[in-house]
């Protein structure tokens, strides 16, 4: 039986949800079943996390800065406190599961700030080194600027490349970084790309979008899905 797949989406203004659909889509390539996760209340998060084999925490606005003990910066993008708070719960229960988890742009920066790490609210304006270009103004497919994979991770050992050029979508960064994560990738300029869990099972975070790959084709990226679901269908085999 195909593992379920946990999804979050964007909520809007209008109170309508927003998921773009290559989030879905990467999954059914992969071989699980996308799941749409809405705003829950607290009490019905354990019963979703017994019931979803894996959990994938998608691009999307800042995150409330009180979450790692800061007052918002003059330059703090859109939050949404509903959508925090689900989040920031649900992604802590899925870790004391060690349940596999894929966490992209936003969903790095929650990982991080769940596990105690901090953020940069406004990379362009809080860090003290120069920093190139993260929000490319070109499609989503575009490969913007290079990052560098320690070889001695287990993300390296998904991707199998050490330089690569990603695609590049936040102006939020993680900064001091929550145990127990592993900072495995980083821009040129210093910016974290991608961090791993050294105690769970499955725990990733990208800061790039590799589900944008994933889904025209590129064999790296799809590795990284593929091993997903296979850590999605192990569980479900365990707990049933």
């Amino acid at each position: 039986m195909k593992p379920l797949i946990g999804i979050t989406a964007e909520v809007r203004e209008d109170g309508n949800y927003f998921m773009p659909p290559v989030y879905a889509n990467t999954i059914t390539q992969a071989g699980g079943i996308p799941v749409l996760i809405p705003v829950l209340p607290d009490e019905d998060l354990d019963s979703l996390c017994e019931q979803i084999d894996a959990l994938f925490v998608t691009g999307g606005e800042d995150i409330d800065p009180s979450y790692y003990g800061q007052d918002p910066h003059i330059h703090l993008g859109k939050i949404t406190p509903s959508l925090d708070a689900m989040e920031h719960a649900l992604v802590q229960k899925i870790l004391e599961l060690d349940k596999p988890y894929i966490g992209v742009c936003r969903g790095l920066h929650m990982l991080n700030v769940v596990t105690g790490g901090s953020l940069y609210q406004s990379i362009h304006s809080q860090r003290e080194e120069p920093v190139m270009q993260h929000k490319q103004k070109s499609e989503r497919t575009h490969r913007s600027h290079p990052v560098k994979l320690d070889k001695d991770s287990m993300m390296y050992d998904m991707l199998k490349v050490e330089e690569f050029k990603v695609n590049s979508y936040h102006h939020q960064a993680c900064n001091e970084v929550g145990s127990p994560l592993k900072v495995v990738a980083r821009a040129l300029d210093g910016i974290i790309e991608g961090m791993e869990s050294t105690e769970h099972t499955f725990v990733f975070g990208f800061q790039w979008h590799p589900e944008e790959f994933a889904l025209v084709g590129d064999e790296p990226s799809k590795r990284i899905f593929k091993a997903y679901i296979d850590a999605a269908k192990k569980r479900k085999q365990r707990d049933n």
